[in-house]
């Protein structure tokens, strides 16, 4: 039963990935029809009860993968090699990792497949709201499977907010186009472009709602639970710099679970730190199956990014591998291989926001003891010095330095610059020469958000982002 479910639901999830940007020609001509109550043929299975529901979300390879690494390939602190350069074809590496679009930009995975988890988020709402519990037990199965579809929903639009969305600012987010809203799996509804403040409105109201009805944690690290809740609303406020909302959500995600590893304990000949392992609040891979010569085997760290690891820094060894040649090879990935690159949610960023927002508030002491706390686990025992401020001007210099150690590779980077540009001792000018050409992305520059995918635009008739 549960195999004809998830064919059932990929079936529609392929659906939904080719159809959604064509319901614009025929979603105000043509009567809608209850099309979820159909099968083409008798062999299809429905899905109709909790079990049925909880299969489509447990379907991990839409559900927990394929979060978009077009942002993360864009990024700071790696480069490839002009020997991996020469060889790629990918066209949508080649423009993401030179910002431009000088090449054709159809067929984008990140936005389809994403497009897709909320797809089936939507069918499983859409579902729910047909069934209704007649004892305690189903009643808690339904708020869990509830608050599981409106986590990765909200999920899902942040992600594609990152990419296609311009950076939240608060004078321009109720004019700003931002990304479409499919909020029922009704294909049939036209989609349009939301405001960037319709889509943080959202992503807010989902993951509170969400909070309320999950577990406060769950064995299965990819299951969403209360405090991945929490983890995501302190990411999203994070993201639009709502400073005083972050804290309090990453507080919230803390109280709950503050597990962090020792790096003391970890094997170094692995070539990863490890799948699910505690500090994981909830578990998704980037995409980079496209773009691997970019993100994966053929990623080089930035030299003067791994000088800035202290010696005695155990992530220094943990987290890279220095080729003969000189360069810097990534290996500290939170899955138990370098091809799949962890972005999900975890513990070690938690402490980051709450120290980075208690410098913004100027509680100095509390930032520190934050920072300290995540870095004693990474430093050779018995050879960590606390970290010291003079104010919390230099405290949130020490955070977002160790943040952007931290967190390397994880898919948080870019939403990082975007916001970070806002500030002018903070913004980043990014360079890349190769090829013989000279790429370069200026702090707050339109290239900071992607162009929307060009059969998206020429079938959906959207408008496309400014400058592209």
């Amino acid at each position: 039963m549960i195999t004809q479910i998830i064919k059932y639901g990929l079936k529609y999830f392929q659906i939904a990935t080719s159809l959604f940007v064509l319901v614009a020609f025929c979603g105000s001509c043509q009567k809608q029809k209850d099309w979820l109550n159909e099968k083409s043929d008798k062999t299809q299975a429905v899905p109709s009860t909790l079990t049925d529901y909880q299969s489509l979300l447990n379907n991990s390879f839409t559900m927990n993968y394929y979060a978009p690494g077009i942002g993360e390939l864009g990024s700071d602190g790696h480069y490839v090699s002009e020997d991996a350069w020469s060889v790629a074809s990918d066209p949508k590496g080649i423009n993401a990792y030179t910002w431009s679009h000088n090449l054709p930009y159809k067929i984008i995975i990140d936005w389809n497949q994403t497009y897709s988890r909320v797809f089936n988020a939507n069918l499983v709402l859409d579902g729910l709201s047909n069934i209704y519990p007649t004892n305690a037990m189903d009643q808690t199965t339904w708020n869990n499977i509830k608050g599981q579809a409106l986590f990765h929903r909200a999920d899902a639009f942040f992600d594609l907010a990152q990419v296609w969305a311009p950076p939240y600012v608060e004078t321009s987010a109720s004019k700003d186009l931002s990304i479409p809203l499919r909020l029922n799996a009704d294909i049939t509804i036209p989609s349009v472009r939301s405001t960037v403040q319709q889509t943080y409105d959202q992503i807010i109201s989902d993951l509170r709602a969400a909070a309320d009805l999950l577990p406060d944690n769950n064995s299965y690290r990819s299951r969403p639970s209360k405090t991945a809740a929490f983890s995501l609303l302190a990411r999203t406020f994070l993201s639009i710099e709502k400073y005083d909302s972050a804290l309090k959500y990453a507080d919230e995600a803390l109280q709950l679970n503050s597990d962090l590893l020792d790096y003391n304990t970890l094997d170094p000949t692995l070539g990863y730190i490890g799948l699910m392992n505690k500090e994981v609040v909830f578990h998704i891979s980037l995409y980079t199956g496209d773009m691997s010569d970019f993100l994966t085997f053929n990623c080089l760290i930035d030299t003067t990014l791994y000088n800035s690891y202290d010696a005695n820094d155990l992530r220094k060894t943990l987290f890279f591998i220095q080729n003969g040649d000189g360069t810097i090879l990534f290996q500290g990935n939170y899955n138990n291989n370098n091809t799949d690159l962890f972005c999900g949610l975890a513990t070690d960023e938690l402490f980051l926001i709450r120290a980075e927002c208690f410098a913004r508030a100027g509680k100095t002491t509390e930032a520190m003891n934050d920072l300290n706390t995540l870095l004693q686990t990474r430093w050779v025992s018995g050879t960590f010095i606390p970290f010291t401020a003079t104010d919390s001007d230099d405290a949130l210099a020490q955070v977002l330095a160790e943040r952007k150690k931290e967190l390397l590779l994880r898919g948080i980077r870019w939403s990082d610059l975007r916001r970070l540009n806002h500030q002018t001792n903070f913004a980043t000018t990014i360079v890349r020469n190769v090829g013989g050409n000279s790429y370069t992305l200026e702090p707050n520059n339109f290239r900071y958000t992607f162009p929307l995918p060009d059969d998206v635009i020429q079938l959906s008739g959207m408008p496309q982002n400014p400058g592209w």
